[in-house]
């Protein structure tokens, strides 16, 4: 028990005292020792009840705490004993005293590792790297301003369930249930600060985590959560489904999804994280974790998240190109080949493209907060209700099943051709595939793109189940809901392009090209 108030973070066995860690399948936490279980909610109602313990002790130690409030920059902050500061420590002005609420209590903290010199010399490191960069000149102006506080956080840990859905190219879609575990996902809920920029100096090593106690505020101002209600559950909601997202994506292989949650058993865990500050005008900032010493930088600007969009497609169609001219043979064939391939490629893409602009961060170290012990897994019902499950959207063969489908769109009028010849005897050699110019470059155009939102639908829209075994191997089965798309559904993704009033004169255009070739080619 000790333990477990000196880290509340740390969840314990109540057999042998030894660390449990949440088993997603089980959905139950297990022990690494004893291998003693035990249920969600026993672990909530045991933090609930050392919450209230704790909260009545830490109240009884009220009498050297101090409250600020800030009336330039409207912050508030509290610290004790006589080194509490009076000055903001974000805009430097004056504060004046404030009323204390109890319930703004944190129940975690962690405490500052680094000194403001220390920290200082990681916030050096990158300007002197970055002397010609406007955010770094200004930062440097202001760099008197640097001090450190202890900003209010939420620890969101617990499980949940909820639907990855996808949306296809033509609006319509899928849901996919999964279930999940956050373990110390760190939501910032001071609404002076950007979200975006603050999770710039994570991870926090949670395992330095200690029960709050005033005491830790003797040397430090801690400014006082001022997002409740509503909007801090929306807050929390947001970053709980960001990390999900994030998550996610990586395991299915596109960002065109969205996270649906229903809350289950978890719990938001209010808490100090240890950070130096300097703010400047323009919305310029910088920030140093002051536990690991990670620095992250608000340039004022924004950036657009998917301005490279055209990467994947260029860097495909080159290597349809090399292919397709070492199996022809020629490298003028080669070369049509790619570009056809290449006009899919940039459609599907820009298609999929949707410019979002967020602020621009910048970080040191520039790696991204590793979020390891954050579990997802999806679900799926083979007979005798929900088992963990594996979906796959992609694989080998659908790839070339897909690539098949285009190639055999582009040569459909010699597809037709071949049957008529042999059907009347004719050598195949005196099939002029040259003649086919015209549905290679306009017809047909259109109905790569049809094959693809064909294709899109048959992988997205249809995915491949496997069911994890208690071995931790996997076997294919089909799930009692998993459907094979109709003729009709899969049709209905082959408008795309096709859905204006002109989309019957477009089809019919497309028809009289397609015979048109296949009898210049045969006659």
């Amino acid at each position: 028990m000790e333990e477990q108030v000196s880290n509340p973070l740390v969840v314990r066995c109540n057999n042998c005292g030894g660390d449990q860690y949440y088993d997603i399948s089980k959905q139950k936490y297990c022990c690494s020792h004893c291998g003693s279980e035990a249920e969600s909610s026993e672990k909530i109602a045991e933090y609930r009840h050392w919450k209230s313990i704790h909260h009545g002790i830490v109240l009884q130690d009220l009498t050297n705490v101090k409250t600020f409030s800030c009336p330039s920059c409207g912050a508030q902050t509290m610290a004790t004993g006589e080194d509490a500061s009076a000055q903001c420590p974000f805009c430097q002005n004056t504060m004046i005293d404030a009323e204390f609420a109890g319930n703004d209590v944190p129940e975690v903290i962690i405490p500052f590792k680094l000194n403001k010199e220390e920290a200082l010399d990681k916030l050096n490191a990158w300007l002197n790297q970055n002397k010609s960069n406007p955010a770094a000149k200004l930062i440097e102006k202001n760099r008197h301003r640097f001090t450190g506080c202890y900003l209010p956080y939420h620890i969101v840990r617990g499980a949940y369930n909820g639907k990855m859905g996808i949306t296809l190219q033509d609006g319509t879609g899928a849901n996919y249930p999964f279930r999940a575990y956050l373990n110390h996902t760190a939501v910032n809920v001071s609404k002076d600060w950007d979200n975006l920029f603050l999770d710039g100096i994570e991870p926090f090593d949670f395992d330095e985590a200690r029960a709050f106690d005033f005491g830790y505020l003797n040397h430090q101002n801690a400014k006082i959560q001022n997002v409740a209600g509503e909007a801090l559950n929306a807050r929390v909601s947001e970053e709980t489904r960001a990390e999900l997202y994030q998550n996610l994506t990586k395991k299915v292989g596109t960002k065109e999804l969205t996270v649906i949650l229903d809350d289950d058993e978890n719990e938001s865990i209010p808490a100090l994280l240890p950070v130096y500050l300097v703010k400047c005008k323009g919305g310029i900032a910088a920030a140093v974790n002051g536990q690991n010493g990670k620095v992250s930088i608000a340039t004022g600007k924004t950036k657009n998240l998917t301005s490279k969009w055209w990467l994947w497609p260029l860097l495909s169609t080159l290597v349809v190109s090399i292919l397709a001219s070492l199996i022809i043979g020629e490298a003028l064939a080669g070369l049509a080949v790619a570009a056809v391939f290449g006009l899919v490629f940039f459609a599907i893409a820009h298609n999929r493209h949707h410019k979002e602009l967020i602020q621009e961060i910048i970080t040191l170290p520039k790696e991204k907060a590793s979020h390891n012990d954050t579990q997802t897994e999806f679900v799926a019902d083979f007979g005798q209700g929900p088992v963990p499950a594996k979906l796959k959207f992609f694989t080998p063969w659908r790839i070339i099943k897909t690539v098949l489908i285009i190639l055999a769109v582009i040569f459909l009028p010699v597809l037709i051709a071949i049957p008529i010849q042999i059907l009347r005897w004719q050598p195949l050699s005196d099939i002029r595939i040259g003649y086919g110019a015209a549905w290679y470059c306009i017809p047909g155009f259109f109905a790569i793109l049809a094959a693809g939102g064909l294709a899109e639908a048959m992988m997205y829209g249809a995915p491949l189940y496997y069911e994890i075994l208690p071995n931790g191997k996997t076997r294919q089965r089909k799930a009692v809901d998993q459907k094979r798309p109709s003729l009709k559904e899969l049709l209905s993704h082959t408008k795309l392009a096709l859905k204006s009033k002109l989309g019957c004169l477009v089809i019919g255009f497309i028809v009289f090209l397609l015979v048109g070739s296949v009898c210049a080619m045969i006659m």
